[in-house]
């Protein structure tokens, strides 16, 4: 059984070729999944930076009723 070259050069450039493509294909996949994982971690954040701004707003009301009541206090016990 003699094998030659002319037989074994096609399946040899397919097979390279079908190594490229996988090689090809897990990087963009690789790529992929590495966005995906910093748009996660980005939506964490945002999700963080959306209670801390709520949490800032609602101290912020606070402290405006606070000072609305300083204000009426002082205006209805001022003598002048």
């Amino acid at each position: 059984m003699n094998i030659d070259l002319k037989t074994v050069l096609p399946y040899l450039v397919l097979l390279v070729t079908l190594g490229m493509s996988w090689g090809m294909m897990s990087e963009r996949l690789n790529a992929v999944e590495g966005k995906a994982d910093s748009v996660a971690q980005m939506q964490q954040d945002i999700a963080i930076i959306k209670n801390t701004l709520s949490t800032m707003n609602d101290r912020m009301n606070k402290m405006d009723d606070r000072i609305a009541w300083i204000e009426e206090f002082l205006i209805k016990t001022s003598d002048f």
